[in-house]
């Protein structure tokens, strides 16, 4: 989740990455079918039909970690290289339709309310998962596919760990030596099958893996010398990936960057898929456009008036921008971020917001340095389910030395006093880590590996103006800042459905940034580029606000104000990250 100018990313430790190294949430994409058994009344349920559901939530669990651990140590020495053909990628689909249909047969009336939930959720995975590899045809148009970056990062930040002593248990010399040769050296001929399968990506897109794939060439020749320490193997492996990354490099520029003609635009019908299918919504683009507007403009008045009471007189920008000029220190930078949190947790359990369990924590950490350039602000690092700890980490991005006066006083000026406690909410308590904290508690297992963004990215924004109403966020410079937030973010419904139905050019979205929000024009690029590279993603903050607000005022109309608020807000974040019309079926069935 980005949550600064650019750059700023929540993830889960929910793959099989190094948990320090995550910096994308693993977005799964939900799907179709009608919701209706979802309010009616529960049948008395089947327990043969109940563990039916449960070993094809299994399948499902581990048919997705298949799909995500290409890469993986373990699959590169079963397979040797992954295979990105397209043969290979229909052979993928198929599974997932065989599941598709076993998961259709179970009958629902002989499932519980939860079962219910979880079958029509799986239905959704699955079709949708199906809908868009049919339609993206990724072996040809998405060029980084074949270069692990990821990979190459964590392989060489965990070497240096451990010839820094700072590796922790498990970081020898001899598993590095295997890790490194085994990945390296699957990397030229993945290489290859890129150069023979690619065909017109789009223009952004081979961009993008033109400046990954450099960062990457780096990174292998500057960890050369460390892999000449471990064995001959590894050294041999490094110097014919980074080869191999270097022609790479030179077809992405000379080759498949002049015939880049292709449409990042996904069309009006598939996004209107997503926004049935996937979310379970009854709203189309159109719909979603409108909604994005009209808060967009409510928005604007309310930050005029906040505006008005620090300095009459004064556009609001001006005077957000005046505020941004109070902020830490670079050096006490991790402090100011962490004392916040600090106070967040303690007025959520003090207020009896959320109930959390013991032992959890969330500490401030610096960004590793092979990250830095991709996340020059930071990331947050949930708790995934196969943790075995209950820790979340603000990776903070360190303000390198070097930079101008003026690039030093802008990268702090990212972090301003206004803008910290909002994170600390938003990221932390309550928001993300607290509800990755919840989820986990919820005895169905699916819940634990379903992460939609319409209701977890909906729940971090809810929570500003949550903590707002509870009195933890207080001042008209907090205030103005939430605003401005929440401005941002009905700005991108507006623009991720316009720019993905043809209704806006990129240019025009990069336009509306710095005109309407005043991006600077370099930041306001790289936003509207997120947007083409994940349709309907980022609408899940505003929606999925809107959403939760609409379920907070249904439950408060059946059940009466909660004497305490984790009455209703454990409930409600026990449930998962799913589509709101799910979330609130079982929300209004207790």
């Amino acid at each position: 989740m980005t949550f600064a100018p650019v750059g700023w990313k929540t993830s889960s430790r929910n793959d099989a990455l190094p948990r320090r190294l995550t910096s994308a949430c693993l977005i799964l994409i939900l799907g179709s079918l009608a919701v209706a058994s979802c309010g009616g009344a529960v049948t008395t349920p089947s327990d043969d039909s109940g563990a039916q559901l449960d070993g094809l939530v299994d399948e499902y669990i581990a048919l997705r970690s298949q799909r995500t651990n290409d890469w993986s140590t373990e699959a590169l020495r079963e397979r040797g290289t992954p295979d990105f053909s397209a043969e290979r990628f229909a052979a993928r689909v198929q599974p997932q339709r065989d599941l598709l249909a076993r998961v259709e047969a179970v009958d629902p009336e002989e499932l519980t309310l939860p079962e219910q939930t979880d079958r029509q959720v799986m239905i959704a995975l699955l079709e949708s998962n199906i809908y868009d590899a049919e339609r993206q045809r990724a072996w040809e148009t998405q060029p980084l596919r074949y270069v692990p970056v990821r990979q190459i990062s964590g392989l060489f930040e965990a070497i240096s760990s451990a010839a820094a002593g700072t590796g922790g248990e498990g970081a020898t010399a001899e598993s590095d030596s295997d890790r490194a040769a085994v990945l390296l050296s699957a990397i030229p001929a993945a290489l290859e099958q890129g150069r023979s399968n690619l065909g017109r990506p789009p223009e952004r897109t081979t961009r993008e893996a033109i400046y990954q794939t450099v960062a990457m060439v780096e990174v292998v020749r500057n960890g050369l010398p460390a892999l000449s320490a471990l064995s001959d193997e590894a050294a041999t492996a490094g110097a014919e990936a980074l080869a191999a990354l270097e022609s790479y490099l030179d077809f992405l520029e000379a080759d498949l960057l002049p015939r880049s003609d292709g449409s990042w635009a996904i069309g009006r019908e598939h996004y209107d898929y997503t926004l049935k299918h996937r979310w379970l919504m009854e709203e189309d683009a159109d719909d979603i456009i409108a909604i994005g507007r009209e808060v967009f403009e409510r928005t604007v008045a309310e930050a005029q008036e906040v505006a008005e009471r620090i300095a009459p007189g004064k556009h609001w920008v001006e005077v957000y921008e005046e505020l941004k000029k109070d902020h830490p220190t670079a050096d006490g930078l991790k402090r100011a971020y962490q004392e916040q949190m600090d106070a967040a947790k303690a007025f959520v359990i003090e207020q009896k917001i959320l109930t959390l369990p013991a032992g959890e924590e969330v500490i401030t950490v610096d960004t590793p340095p092979a990250q830095r350039r991709s996340s020059p602000f930071g990331t947050f690092d949930s708790v995934g389910p196969e943790d075995d700890d209950l820790q979340g980490r603000l990776v903070l991005t360190p303000i390198e030395e070097g930079l101008t006066p003026e690039q030093h006083e802008a990268r702090l000026s990212a972090h301003h006093s206004a803008w910290v406690p909002i994170i600390a909410v938003h990221e932390a308590y309550p928001g993300h880590h607290s509800h990755a904290l919840k989820m986990y508690e919820n005895p169905r297992r699916l819940r634990h590996y379903v992460n939609e963004a319409i209701f977890s990215e909906g729940w971090g924004l809810f929570t500003e103006q949550l903590m707002f109403e509870e009195g933890f966020l207080q001042g008209d410079d907090v205030k103005l800042t939430q605003l401005r937030n929440r401005l941002w973010r009905a700005a991108r419904v507006i623009l991720d459905a316009s720019l993905h139905t043809g209704q806006m050019t990129f240019d025009e979205a990069v336009d509306f940034l710095v005109e309407e929000i005043r991006f600077d024009r370099v930041a306001a690029e790289l936003e509207v580029g997120m947007y083409t590279d994940r349709p309907t993603y980022f609408l899940g903050y505003l929606i999925g606000m809107v959403k939760i607000e609409q379920m907070r005022e249904e439950w408060i109309a059946k059940y009466g104000e909660p004497e305490e608020p984790r009455e209703l807000y454990d409930a409600l974040l026990t449930i998962g990250a799913l589509p709101p019309t799910l979330v609130r079926a079982e929300l209004l069935a207790r």
